[in-house]
Formats: C-alpha cells, structure tokens, sequence
C-alpha cells in the first residue's frame, strides 16, 4: 500500500531504510580492498532526495536502521555518521529522524550516536538492557529515546514487569513524553499471526506473543 493511501486512511506509518554507513559497510565489493566508505558522498544524495519524497507523500517520522553502532567500529565509520546525519538533518525540516540500533548496545559508539542530530535514538534493552543507565547519563535533552523492551525475536510473551521497571527507570530522569516503547527490533522475526493457529494447545497458545498480521508485513518499530 503506497504511503499516500495508508496516509488517507488515518494509518501513520514510519518508513525505515537501511542507513547510508551499515548500508556501505554491510555491502560486499567486487573490487578487493576497496574502503566502502570511500562511496559514502555518493550514495548521501540519493538518500536525501529519497527523504525529499518522503516528506512531500506526507512521512512525519523515518525510522533509519543504523546496526553498525552496536558493533565495533573505526574512527572513519564514526565520522561517516557525524557526516550522514548532518547531510540529512537538513534535507527537509517535516521529517524527524530515529536511528535505530539493535541485537546489542552502543558500546563504544554511544558518545557518536547520542551527538547525531535526529530527533530519537532506538535502544535494544532485551540484548543489552545494562547500556540504559549509561545513555541516560549524557542523553541530549533534545533527544527522544525509543527504549525496545519488548524481543522482537521471541515468541513467549514478554516479563512485562522488567519491561516496565525499565520505562519507568527512564520516565523519572528524562520524563514519559520522550519516551517510546517498542519492541527490541522488528517484528519481522516473528510468525505471523497468532489468529491463524486453530489446532494449538490452548496452555500453549497463552504462552505466545506472534507478530500482528496487517496488510502483508508486521509492524516495525512502535
């Protein structure tokens, strides 16, 4: 469905791309010992023009999944983002941006993510709910925390008590109205959609917590 239609249909959808550094540093080169990066200032137009579009169809929020600012990183890879999110920070003043990280925390990174200029940072707190205190400390007050608590990769329902002891450990240094639940990462690894098992053993059946069939894919980010 096109994001107009959604957008007629009072469904706000947060678009989500691949961003521009993971998108270099994930790829494979055909070339040997070609640096990825090198191609960073020719790719960063046509993400922007992609998020000019955006804009104009109507996206308010565009989710970018940035995977390599939970692994070990270069200087040059950290500069890449300083670079990126500027670039893009200026691209259309209707979009907000959230950077997305998951399967375990910012580590090394977190002084480089918590400086980007977007509007909200993604957190996986089901692989590394540790790094939460750590971010709070020196988190922008301009800054959003998106706080995945929820595993996006597990079919048993959620400790919904640890999850909410982590919101509310959130909620008194930053206040709720920068914070957005969701789940640890998506939901495109979950089975989809609980609805659909008719023969299952109903004990059984309690434990689980599918993805939510809607149109063709389940939800990304909350």
């Amino acid at each position: 469905m096109a994001l107009t239609s959604q957008l007629r249909i009072g469904i706000h959808t947060r678009p989500v791309l691949l961003g521009p550094v993971s998108f270099l540093l994930l790829g494979k080169a055909k070339e040997g010992g070609l640096d990825p990066l090198l191609l960073l200032n020719r790719i960063l137009p046509v993400y922007e023009e992609v998020l000019r579009q955006l804009a104009k169809a109507g996206a308010e929020w565009i989710q970018m999944d940035e995977p390599m600012l939970a692994l070990d990183t270069r200087d040059e890879a950290r500069q890449a983002f300083a670079c990126a999110y500027r670039r893009f920070s200026s691209a259309s003043s209707k979009l907000r941006l959230l950077i997305a990280t998951y399967f375990e925390g910012l580590g090394a990174n977190l002084a480089v993510a918590l400086d980007l200029p977007v509007a909200a940072l993604h957190l996986d707190l089901v692989r590394a709910p540790e790094q939460l205190d750590e971010v709070l400390k020196s988190v922008p007050s301009s800054l959003q925390l998106s706080l995945g608590v929820i595993d996006g990769r597990n079919i048993w329902k959620a400790d919904i008590e640890r999850a909410l002891g982590l919101v509310e450990r959130a909620a008194t240094v930053i206040g709720s109205d920068r914070i957005i639940v969701a789940p640890s990462c998506s939901l495109l690894h979950s089975p989809v959609d609980l609805d659909f098992e008719k023969h299952m053993d109903s004990e059984l059946r309690d434990w689980l917590a599918f993805a939510k069939h809607t149109c063709c894919h389940p939800f990304n980010f909350g």
